[in-house]
Formats: C-alpha cells, sequence, structure tokens
C-alpha cells in the first residue's frame, strides 16, 4: 500500500514539478562529481602540506618572493620617487640602497638553496611518494611576486599590449607604444619584434585584457597560462611515463617538480611551459591511440612556440607502433612515410586554422632569428666561435677577419644537430617514441645558437617520462643544480652582489656532493618502474 500511495503522488505531481526534478537528477551527477574533485583535492593539499620537505620547499620559495623585492627583477626605475605607490608607502626605496640589495640577494639565495635540497631530499626512492600538489604549494608564495630570473614577462604584456590595440606584433615593437609597458622591457627586446605563434600572442592578448592599463599587473598575470600549463604537466607526465613502464612518482619529481620548473615555468612565466605541457598531452593521446587529435595539439603547441613541431616524431612513432609494423628498413621507411604524411596533413590543417582565426598571420617567420640576437655563451657553438673570436683579435686579426668565427661555428653546430636528431629520430622513433621526442628537442636546444636554462626544459620535461639509468638520472640532477646556480649568480650580478653569487654557486656544489655521498652509501636503487 505505502508503494502504491508513492507511485501515486509520483504521478500527481505537475508537470513542472516533473521538469524541476529532471533537472535536479541531471545536474545531480555534475554537482556530485565536482564535490569529489574538490575532496579530493583538499585531500592532495593536505597531504602534500604535510610532507616537511614540501613545507621546507614553500619557505623558500616564500625568501625568494620576499627576495624579488629588488631593481634584480622589478621594471627599471621602479624605486624612483613617486613611480610605485606600493614602494613609496611602505618605504622600500631603501632596498635599491648596497644594504637592501644585499638583504634580498641573500633571502633569493638561501630560498634557492632550500628548494633545491627539499627537492633532493623528495626523490622517490626507498617507496618514497612525492606529494602530488607539491608544485602548487611551492609556487603559491611567488605568485605574486615579480617576473623572477627573467624580464621576457614583460615583452609578453608589451606584445599582449600591441595585440589588443590592434597593432601587427610582427612589425611593431615594444618600443612602438611609449609608456609603462614598453618601460619596463629589457632594452635588449624593446625594439624587436615578436618571435612566437599567433596562439601565444592571443594568450597574452587576453591576460592584458584581465588588467587593462596596468602594465605591471599584465606582466604579474602571464603567470595564469603557465599555472595551468604546469598543472597539465602533472596530470600528464606521470601517465606517459606510466604507460611506456616507467614511473610516475619519479617522473613527476624529475620533470614537474624540478627546480628549473618551478624557477622558470612558474617564476619566469615563460610561455615555454604551454608549449611543453601541450607536447606531452600530445604524447600522452597518441600513446592512448587519439592521433588525429595527438596532432592536433602539437599544432596548437607549434602554434604557441615553433618548437613544438619536433613532437610530431613521437606522434608519428606510436602511429606506427600501433600498426603492424613488417620488419626490414624498407617497410619501417614506408610506414613513416604514410603516417607522416597522413598526421603531417592534420598538423598543417590545424596551424593554417588556428593562424587564420588569430588574425595575426605568418609574420613571425622573419623573426624567428630575433632570439639568436643575444650572443649566449652557454650555447657550445657560440662559445666554441667566441673563443676563437677572442683568439683572432688577441693575435691581432683584421676586423672583418674577427667576425667571422661566431656565424661560422653557429652554422656548423644547426648542421651538426640537423644530422644528429635525423639520426637520433630515425634510431628511436619506433622503438622509443617519447625519447626519440626528448632527444630531437634537446639536440635541437644544444645546437641552437642561444641557450636559456629553460629550453632544457623542451626536452627535459619529457626524458623525465623515459625509463633513465641511475647514471643519467645523476646527469639531469647535476644540469638541473648548475643551471639554478647560473640564475641565482646572474641575479646576484645583476643586484651588484656577486660575492654573494659566488657564495650560493659553492654552496650547490657542496650540497650536490653530500647529495652523491649520500647516494653512494645506500644500496643501489633502480628507478622505480610502475607495476
Amino acid at each position: 500500500m505505502l508503494d502504491e500511495r508513492v507511485a501515486g503522488s509520483r504521478a500527481a505531481s505537475s508537470p513542472a514539478q516533473r521538469l524541476t526534478g529532471t533537472r535536479a537528477a541531471v545536474a545531480r551527477p555534475g554537482a556530485t562529481q565536482l564535490l569529489e574533485f574538490a575532496d579530493r583535492l583538499r585531500d592532495a593539499l593536505l597531504r602534500s602540506w604535510l610532507d616537511p620537505m614540501v613545507r621546507r620547499g614553500m619557505l623558500g620559495m616564500a625568501l625568494v618572493a620576499a627576495g624579488s623585492v629588488s631593481p634584480a627583477f622589478l621594471p627599471s626605475g621602479v624605486f624612483a620617487p613617486g613611480v610605485s605607490p606600493v614602494i613609496t608607502t611602505l618605504h622600500l626605496q631603501w632596498l635599491d640602497s648596497g644594504v637592501g640589495r644585499a638583504i634580498t640577494t641573500a633571502l633569493m639565495a638561501v630560498g634557492m638553496a632550500l628548494l633545491v635540497d627539499a627537492w633532493l631530499r623528495m626523490r622517490p626512492v626507498h617507496g618514497r611518494r612525492p606529494p602530488s600538489l607539491a608544485w602548487l604549494l611551492w609556487s603559491l608564495p611567488i605568485l605574486l611576486a615579480p617576473p623572477l630570473f627573467s624580464r621576457d614577462a614583460y615583452s609578453y604584456a608589451a606584445q599582449g599590449e600591441i595585440v589588443s590595440r590592434g597593432l601587427d606584433p610582427y612589425v611593431l615593437t615594444p618600443f612602438s607604444i611609449p609608456g609603462p609597458y614598453s618601460d619596463q622591457v629589457d632594452p635588449m627586446w624593446a625594439q624587436t619584434p615578436a618571435p612566437y605563434g599567433p596562439l601565444a600572442l592571443q594568450v597574452q592578448h587576453l591576460v592584458v585584457a584581465l588588467a587593462p592599463d596596468n602594465a605591471y599587473a599584465s606582466a604579474v598575470l602571464m603567470r595564469v597560462p603557465t599555472l595551468a600549463a604546469v598543472a597539465l604537466l602533472a596530470y600528464a607526465l606521470p601517465r606517459l611515463a606510466e604507460r611506456y613502464g616507467s614511473s610516475g612518482r619519479h617522473a613527476l619529481w624529475l620533470g614537474v617538480l624540478n627546480p628549473l620548473v618551478i624557477m622558470h615555468f612558474i617564476g619566469g612565466a615563460h610561455g615555454d611551459a604551454v608549449m611543453v605541457a601541450l607536447v606531452v598531452l600530445a604524447l600522452l593521446l597518441a600513446s592512448r591511440g587519439q592521433l588525429v587529435v595527438a596532432a592536433v595539439t602539437v599544432a596548437a603547441a607549434a602554434a604557441y612556440k615553433q618548437t613544438a613541431v619536433l613532437a610530431l616524431v613521437g606522434v608519428v612513432g606510436m602511429a606506427v607502433q600501433a600498426g603492424d609494423l613488417a620488419p626490414g628498413v624498407r617497410h619501417k621507411l614506408l610506414a613513416l612515410l604514410r603516417h607522416g604524411l597522413s598526421l603531417g596533413a592534420v598538423f598543417v590543417a590545424t596551424f593554417w586554422a588556428i593562424t587564420a582565426f588569430s588574425g595575426l598571420g605568418f609574420g613571425w617567420v622573419p623573426n624567428l632569428s630575433v632570439p639568436a640576437s643575444l650572443r649566449s655563451l652557454l650555447a657550445p657553438s657560440t662559445f666554441v666561435g667566441s673563443a676563437v673570436e677572442w683568439l683572432m683579435r688577441m693575435g691581432g686579426m683584421p676586423a672583418g677577419w674577427v667576425e667571422v668565427p661566431v656565424p661560422v661555428a653557429q652554422t656548423i653546430g644547426l648542421g651538426v644537430g640537423l644530422v644528429a636528431m635525423t639520426w637520433v629520430g630515425w634510431r628511436l622513433v619506433v622503438r622509443n617514441p617519447v625519447l626519440a621526442t626528448a632527444g630531437v628537442l634537446l639536440i635541437l636546444c644544444a645546437s641552437g645558437p642561444v641557450i636559456h636554462p629553460w629550453y632544457l626544459l623542451w626536452g627535459g620535461v619529457v626524458l623525465a617520462a623515459t625509463r633513465l639509468s641511475e647514471r643519467w638520472v645523476r646527469g639531469i640532477i647535476v644540469v638541473t643544480l648548475f643551471f639554478v646556480t647560473y640564475g641565482v649568480v646572474d641575479a646576484t650580478v645583476s643586484n651588484g652582489t656577486w660575492a654573494l653569487g659566488v657564495s650560493a654557486a659553492l654552496w650547490m656544489i657542496a650540497r650536490l656532493r653530500t647529495h652523491r655521498r649520500r647516494t653512494l652509501e645506500q644500496e643501489p636503487v633502480p628507478v622505480p618502474v610502475a607495476p
């Protein structure tokens, strides 16, 4: 009887009530999923916070944020009377003095040392699991800090402002829009047009729209897309590693929690973060058989930064893996050509569509040489050319001859890099597409005329998703510490406190030796592999 009464009451309900109930029933699953996600996020944040190494790294980044209020990171002239209301109100002009610069530099150096120490101690050996949201907690203290260890974000803001005014960023330079946007750009790039893809420039345009007429806030807000990119990396990279028999925990530690990622993707707000995240996502999609979507994703990454086109190597390799490849060089070549042409067509069509939708065209093509206008001694070819140039100048060679070594060495470097990329791609593209992708990206970085520390993350993050020997892991740790030290020393020089930079370098060397001694004293532990 009770069932009949309940059924009767339901039947007697009005159409409006039935419609409302239907909507509620439809809405409940989404709301439930949202609540479940919120609960998982809260639990993950709590687990991450309870890890003492996470708190140590967070303290380090808080010190970095405090030390960022210095001429090394803030726009030039910001300490002048009346320029910054915040600095004037809080009476922080003294930070531009010798004592102030020394204090802020020391805070920054100690903070980075704490972050490095926390990262090394967090390595997933002996069953240790690095917290999944450690990267987020480490990022929180610096979200409102000025762009760190690079002034590129100020250029992004100026380029976004140029687009917002309906002008062509591939023709005009920040110098073309006098005012606060151009004033905070590094003088080296103030008169250079944008070399980035059309998607990057439109994202910069959207970010500038979040803080109209506020140049500094626009530069700080460039962290919004990079924060989303690192979140995507934290999701996709461990899953990609596990699909290829490696440890997701180790990939998270090596490729997402890496201090260079926190320094340059979050701290420096570099657009390379979006490119790398989309590349990793494309490889993950391809590993799941979603090849067309993967090619579309690579096109989006290349529309952000053109380097991403090399990720097609991995996508094509996975396409060949998915088929029945007959033995023999001829069959391998035909399979690569077939999948390369089909997926390449998808890539080209998508890239063309993004370019057309952006309305910015292909003006970036002649601007690709803009980054190479900087002489970077970190690049092997540029270093060799510069060394030969110096020897020729010391030997009293004619001026015309002295100008030859650098461009010749850079050209040779690019040629060697092209050959090396071809060889690595051919050897690894089918056997290990992820490693092939990491290899060609790292070779491009090493053979190019310019290297910035964040360029290493193009292939370095992807490399973290592969199975690595202990020797390779130690090598990556050494490279990471070297470039972290380089960034710290560079900032100390900008602050006129180079002695503190030397001290930081010595500490990094000592910390590396301690880490290696601890590793040698322990039993050999292989890189964990997912079951």
